[in-house]
C-alpha cells in the first residue's frame, strides 16, 4: 500500500503547539490522533513482528528488557543514521513514512510546532517494551553545551491499542532524576505521539512493566 498525502493530522499537532512551547521545565507535548487514521492502520497492520532477526535486545544502566530495530542500514554511531534509505525488510507504507520525515514538509511543520529552526533528521529506531521492561529516568545531554547537542526534539509515536489508563510502560518526563519527580506520562498509547525539547533537564523513563502487553513505538530524533 501507497501511503495517501495526508499522513499526519497537522491540525491536531499545531493544536498542541502552545502548550509544547510553554510547558515547563522543559518544552513537551502530548497529541492523540497524531497520524490520520488510514495511515495509522497501514502502519500497525504491518508494523515489523520481533520474528524479524533485526531486532536486538537494549540492556544498559537506564533500562532492561526493552527491544530495538533500526531502520535499513542504519548505524546510530555512524551518520549514517541520518540517511534517506529504503528498508526491503518492512513494507512500502513504512518506507514511505520513512521517507515523508525527511522531508521538507515534515521538518518546517515540526519547526513551526516547536518553535525552533529545526535543519533535519537525525536517528530512527522500532521499539518494544514487554513485561519486565523499564528505564530509569534519564537525560540525554547532561553536560553538553546546546550548540554541541547532535540533537535538539525527540518523538515518540504508539502503536499499542487497547492500553489501559495508568499502566506503566508509557514514557513519563520528569523534573529530576526520580520517579517521584513524573510531571506527565501518556494515558494512551494508541495512535499517540509525545514530543519533547533536549536540554540538560528533560528526564525521561518508563516505569517497570507488570502486565502482560506489548508496547510498540518507533522513536526518531531531529536537529
Amino acid at each position: 500500500m501507497t501511503l495517501p498525502d495526508n499522513i499526519i493530522n497537522w491540525e491536531n499537532v499545531f493544536r498542541n503547539s502552545d502548550t509544547f512551547q510553554n510547558n515547563k521545565p522543559f518544552n513537551f507535548g502530548f497529541i492523540e490522533e497524531f497520524l490520520t487514521q488510514d495511515v495509522y492502520d497501514e502502519l500497525y497492520k504491518t508494523y515489523p513482528t520481533l520474528n524479524d532477526k533485526k531486532w536486538i535486545s537494549v540492556t544498559s544502566d537506564f533500562g532492561r528488557s526493552a527491544k530495538r530495530r533500526w531502520f535499513g542500514d542504519a548505524d546510530p554511531r555512524s551518520e549514517q543514521a541520518s540517511v534517506m534509505q529504503e528498508d526491503t525488510n518492512l513494507s512500502a507504507s513504512w518506507n514511505d513514512f520513512f521517507k515523508y520525515i525527511h522531508s521538507e514538509e515534515f521538518i518546517e511543520n515540526m519547526s513551526k510546532y516547536t518553535g525552533t529552526k529545526l535543519k533535519g533528521f537525525k536517528h530512527f529506531s522500532f521499539m518494544v517494551n514487554e513485561k519486565g521492561s523499564f528505564n530509569m529516568p534519564h537525560t540525554h545531554h547532561p553536560t553538553e553545551k546546546k550548540e554541541d547537542y547532535v540533537y535538539n526534539i525527540t518523538l515518540l509515536i504508539y502503536f499499542a491499542k487497547g492500553w489501559k489508563k495508568g499502566d506503566p510502560g508509557g514514557t513519563y518526563l520528569a523534573s529530576e532524576e526520580d520517579e517521584s519527580s513524573i510531571i506527565f506520562e501518556p494515558y494512551n498509547l494508541d495512535n499517540t505521539c509525545v514530543i519533547f525539547g533536549e536540554t540538560p533537564h528533560s528526564y525521561h523513563g518508563s516505569r517497570y512493566m507488570t502486565q502482560d502487553a506489548k508496547r510498540q513505538s518507533i522513536q526518531f530524533t531531529l536537529l
